[in-house]
């Protein structure tokens, strides 16, 4: 017994040090009275989900829709509530606001719903917490993006089917914008595909040596010249199909103003403008100049691939997303070539027989050398001069590097956004192809089944019961409700 009042009497004697300081301390004070703390419980009713909260937190935020006396409208006296007719799992975010005074944006919710209830109650977006500010403004630019996609797919013909009473421009610009409409549209789409690349393919040919004949001299001149009326002639082609699908384009446009300040309005006309201006254009000494100029411009006939191609209308969202980023390396390699061009001169003017002659005359050696290609005609000889390009080729690996990855990812994404876009307008033609199909089919089956007589109550019950199994349930209800229809309208006349 020793042994065990030994064991315990320590844990005794600490408990008891240990309670005495709790014991001294005065008990803490009696709640108060609701009354005395002026504050009451509110309940409000969203969609028959009930939230209780106190009036104090709403009245923090004086200029919302639950901190105002605006609330008071959607008050029901009978219940004792504040009812809204709104999303109660988005309701639940905002009453946190409240509460906590930090806006969460909910990832498994829609961003314009979500935006919506913001707007309802009162609620600015630059009221999302910084957790979740970066998100709610990438989920909200790239839903941005998707509308705009969508309207320009329904502007461009590619939503719904027209209507009946459509007029000649609507259907042509259809064809122009979807021409996988029409088989005519098609055929247009693969021939303008064609003429483009013999355009570009002849604007090359046509710099290439020939040699002549054996009787004639042995003298190389470049196709263009050796034969110049075939070319031409293909010239002359290809111009015209580009100009009647100009002038068609100009006519079924929805807005004729918008379509010509377009970007390929502008190369269209950038491409069939160096012709014309050659047929005006007489070829004497004194404007050769002029004229070569103008047929240089043809090569832009190859951006109107970008019509036919997916990937190039990708990679010019691309860059037109990337705007900022290219023009911060634009603006990097500017300051660097700059200040390596300086650096490089002075440190290359005490030798003889100098490549680096001046600022400007460094520029060439700077860019070469920061975009690594490394041509080789201008090199440095001096020990500072060979130490300072080092320094430079690696500073232009580095500035070139950073933006890259922004780049890869906006491409990445607008791809992916591009990719499921086309998903979904496929489902939604699938959708509706559907839709009109099971409208026509199941309308044509309850006619043929009420004219065998399916709705009469006869035959055994086996026989109903093998005919229920070979309907599907759809059809069935379909058929019920049909029945039911033509039950409650037709009535036999009252004499």
């Amino acid at each position: 017994m020793a042994a065990g009042l030994a064991t315990w009497l320590p844990f005794a004697r600490a408990a008891a040090v240990g309670w005495l300081p709790l014991a001294q301390q005065p008990l803490p004070p009696a709640p108060g009275v609701k009354a005395s703390r002026g504050d009451e419980v509110l309940v409000v009713n969203v969609s028959g989900r009930r939230f209780e909260t106190w009036k104090n937190t709403l009245d923090r935020y004086p200029d919302t829709l639950l901190g105002s006396s605006e609330k008071e409208f959607f008050y029901d006296a009978d219940s004792g509530e504040y009812f809204f007719d709104r999303d109660p799992d988005m309701f639940r975010h905002v009453l946190n606001f409240y509460r906590t005074g930090r806006l969460h944006c909910p990832r498994q919710e829609c961003i314009q719903a979500f935006d919506e209830e913001l707007a309802f109650y009162g609620l600015v977006p630059e009221l999302v917490g910084d957790c979740c500010l970066e998100e709610y403004r990438d989920r909200k630019k790239e839903n941005a993006e998707r509308l705009a996609e969508d309207e320009e797919a329904e502007q461009a013909g590619d939503g719904p089917a027209l209507p009946a009473g459509s007029s000649l421009r609507q259907r042509l610009w259809r064809a122009f914008e979807n021409p996988h409409t029409s088989t005519a549209a098609l055929v247009f789409y693969y021939v303008t595909g064609f003429f483009i690349a013999v355009s570009v393919i002849a604007n090359v040919v046509e710099t290439i040596p020939c040699r002549g004949s054996a009787r004639r001299s042995s003298r190389e001149q470049p196709c263009g010249e050796r034969f110049p009326q075939a070319f031409f002639c293909m010239d002359t082609a290809c111009v015209l199909i580009f100009t009647g699908e100009y002038l068609l384009r100009l006519f079924a446009a929805p807005s004729r103003c918008r379509f010509l300040r377009s970007v390929m309005s502008l190369i269209d006309v950038v491409a069939i403008l160096p012709y014309y201006i050659g047929l005006l254009v007489p070829k004497n000494d004194d404007v050769s100049g002029a004229f070569v100029t103008l047929r240089v411009f043809r090569v832009f006939r190859i951006f109107k691939f970008s019509r036919h191609s997916q990937g190039l209308r990708i990679l010019g969202y691309t860059l037109k997303s990337c705007a900022s980023e290219l023009g911060f390396l634009l603006f990097s390699l500017t300051m660097a070539i700059i200040i390596f061009a300086t650096v490089m001169f002075y440190a290359e003017k005490g030798t003889n027989k100098t490549n680096f002659t001046s600022i400007p005359a460094a520029f060439w050696y700077t860019i070469v050398t920061m975009t690594t290609l490394g041509y080789g005609d201008m090199v440095p000889s001096t020990i500072a001069g060979k130490i300072f390009g080092s320094i430079c080729s690696l500073s232009g690996v580095l500035v070139i590097a950073l933006p890259v990855p922004v780049i890869v990812s906006n491409f990445s994404r607008i791809y992916h956004q591009n990719q499921r876009a086309d998903k979904r307008r496929a489902q939604q033609k699938v959708r509706l192809a559907r839709i009109r199909l099971a409208k026509s089919g199941t309308t044509n089956a309850f006619l043929q089944y009420k004219q065998n007589g399916g709705l009469e109550d006869s035959g055994s019950g086996e026989e109903q019961a093998l005919c229920v199994r070979n309907r599907s349930a759809f059809e069935q209800q379909h058929h019920h409700l049909l029945h039911c229809l033509e039950k409650t309208t037709v009535r036999p006349n009252v004499r």
